[in-house]
């Protein structure tokens, strides 16, 4: 009498590297919908990289009683360097119109060393940076943000920077 034993034939370590890329890939897509389902959370008050850090404070200004000031401090929370020039900074009411106003990347007066609309002199950045027109931020650093508004111009319900927005502190 003869036994017949079969056995499935080993498993080649190709087959198991193959099938530990496919759980590796399928734990990397479940952990990717999850940042991206956390990172909603909350996100109504801001779109983009830039958000507030510490208290944020929108007053009347003692002197002018009818003048407002929003100060405050952003920190970049993305993954990528961002400059964002003065310029693109701008106050909106909720219905989208923009409220004239005053912004700089300061939370004091600074005087520019350069002379404006003297020929077509370059002002470096490090210049720019130093008075308050433009903000370079790296991942994770910090810049203040100081922006005054006549109260009659309308109520700002957030402030743009050109790459996203911020709902007001406070």
């Amino acid at each position: 009498m003869s036994t017949f034993i079969t056995t499935a034939p080993p498993q080649t370590r190709a087959e198991a590297l193959g099938r530990r890329a496919v759980a590796m890939i399928g734990i990397a897509t479940l952990a990717a919908v999850a940042v991206i389902a956390f990172a909603g959370i909350g996100s109504q008050d801001r779109v983009g990289p830039l958000g507030w850090t510490g208290d944020g404070e929108v007053f009347t200004h003692p002197t002018i009683k009818t003048d407002r000031v929003l100060t405050g401090t952003l920190r970049n929370d993305g993954t990528h360097t961002i400059k964002v020039d003065i310029g693109d900074v701008r106050l909106l009411a909720s219905d989208g119109t923009t409220i004239p106003s005053a912004p700089v990347f300061l939370k004091t007066f600074g005087k520019s060393l350069w002379a404006a609309g003297r020929g077509p002199q370059t002002v470096p950045d490090t210049e720019l940076q130093r008075t308050g027109r433009i903000a370079l931020l790296s991942p994770g650093e910090q810049v203040p943000l100081t922006i005054a508004w006549h109260d009659k111009d309308g109520s700002p319900s957030r402030v743009d920077y050109g790459d996203g927005w911020l709902s007001l502190p406070g």
